[in-house]
């Protein structure tokens, strides 16, 4: 920075803290987007008077349970699946049977994307039309906007946007989802693992270890053909690299067969 001819006053340590991390960036990079036109063409020029933070994820934080198992089954050791059930409110739009799919192609960016989960379901109340689920995080305030309402007048939907008790359970769930919910919070969920035929081989670290049999149960349940989770429990010291395992789930079949 000083071959760079920047002087001691532009380069002071304050820093700005971004709203969806804990990460600090210096205020001398804010000086250089204001000062890029001095800065050699080899570098990157940064767009003039302008910082962008860390953006929210999708989910952000309205209706985050649609994507989380209920809150109770944090620190849990075992697996109860029935733990994680809950109800959560989501926009439905009341159709006639008729004209689902044509709704379905008009309003895709708007509908329930999410495997394991319907997006049309019956109407308790009328036989003859269906509900279809809206993705709550696209229509936080249970409205549709313009554009929409405008397709739904062509096809001559009633535009009224309802609310629907919908049940998740433990199959809804992805296995990352249910970790993360059961981990201590901040600590890191595992996700990956090494697999051969039927036999899923982790190595867990030492904060995951009490967590260990429900965790094999989990890669089981989510990942067919998987009969048997292992983890490493020793370091590789000998001479043909062998290591004693611990079975955490399913059968204690050691012996498969890979093409």
């Amino acid at each position: 920075l000083w071959r760079f001819g920047y002087p001691a006053r532009l380069l002071k340590s304050n820093h700005f803290r971004t709203a969806a991390s804990n990460t600090s960036f210096p205020a001398v990079w804010i000086l250089l987007a204001q000062y890029s036109g001095r800065i050699p063409g080899r570098f990157v020029v940064v767009k003039k008077n302008r910082f962008f933070t860390m953006p929210e994820t999708v989910e952000d934080k309205a209706n985050l349970e649609l994507y989380s198992p209920h809150p109770e089954v944090r620190g849990m050791t075992l697996l109860n699946r029935e733990a994680f059930k809950r109800t959560v409110v989501v926009p439905v739009l009341k159709v006639k049977k008729e004209i689902v799919n044509t709704l379905l192609k008009s309003l895709k960016h708007k509908v329930l994307q999410r495997p394991g989960l319907k997006r049309v379901i019956e109407d308790p109340e009328d036989e003859d039309s269906r509900l279809v689920i809206l993705d709550p995080h696209k229509i936080p305030e249970f409205s549709l906007g313009e554009s929409e309402q405008e397709v739904l007048k062509q096809l001559n939907v009633h535009p009224e946007v309802s609310k629907y008790n919908l049940e998740l359970t433990y199959e809804n769930f992805k296995s990352e989802e249910i970790l993360r919910a059961v981990l201590p919070e901040g600590q890191e969920v595992t996700s990956g693992f090494s697999r051969v035929g039927h036999i899923a081989h982790l190595n867990l670290r030492d904060h995951q270890l009490p967590y260990r049999y429900l965790i094999g149960q989990v890669i089981i349940d989510k990942n067919p053909g998987i009969t048997c989770v292992v983890n490493k429990t020793s370091i590789i010291d000998s001479t043909y690299r062998n290591f004693q395992m611990e079975v955490l789930a399913g059968e204690s079949s050691l012996v498969t067969k890979v093409q």
